[in-house]
C-alpha cells in the first residue's frame, strides 16, 4: 500500500511540475511576442517570404514543425526572430528541441542538414533560406 502512495504521490509531483514549466514557458513566449498581431500562416508567407520566391509549403511546413516541436503558438512569429537571442528560452525547456527540428525539417522536406548547417540556422529567415536551398540543389 505504501507503494501505491508513493507512485501516487510521484505522479502528482511530476504533473505539477509540468504544469508549472508549461506556465512558465507560456509567459516568456508572452513576452516575446508582446506587442505583435497574430498572424495567419498565409499573412506570414506574404509579408515575409513570398517576394522572395519563397514556395508556401515551406513556410506553412517550417511554421507548423515549429509550433509542434517548442509546443508553443507561432501566430506572431517575424522571420527575424533568433532562437539564439529572442527566442533562446526555448532550449531551457527541452533542450533537445533543435535536434528534434532539424529532424522534423529533414523529413518533411527530404533533405538532409549537417550539424554545421544546423548551428548557423538562428532566425526563422536562416531556417527557411537553408531548407530553401536545400531543396533547389
Amino acid at each position: 500500500m505504501e507503494l501505491f502512495f508513493g507512485i501516487v504521490a510521484l505522479l502528482v509531483g511530476v504533473y505539477g511540475f509540468a504544469r508549472y514549466e508549461n506556465l512558465q514557458k507560456r509567459k516568456k513566449v508572452e513576452a516575446a511576442f508582446s506587442g505583435r498581431e497574430s498572424q495567419t500562416v498565409e499573412q506570414f508567407y506574404e509579408s515575409y517570404f513570398k517576394a522572395k520566391g519563397v514556395p508556401f509549403r515551406i513556410i506553412e511546413g517550417i511554421r507548423r514543425i515549429l509550433e509542434v516541436q517548442l509546443g508553443a503558438d507561432m501566430s506572431r512569429l517575424k522571420d527575424s526572430d533568433d532562437f539564439s537571442k529572442n527566442l533562446s528560452f526555448f532550449w531551457d525547456f527541452d533542450s533537445m528541441a533543435d535536434v528534434e527540428i532539424a529532424c522534423a525539417l529533414e523529413k518533411e522536406f527530404n533533405i538532409k542538414i549537417s550539424d554545421d548547417e544546423a548551428v548557423k540556422a538562428h532566425t526563422v529567415n536562416d531556417i527557411v533560406s537553408l531548407v530553401w536551398r536545400k531543396l533547389q540543389k
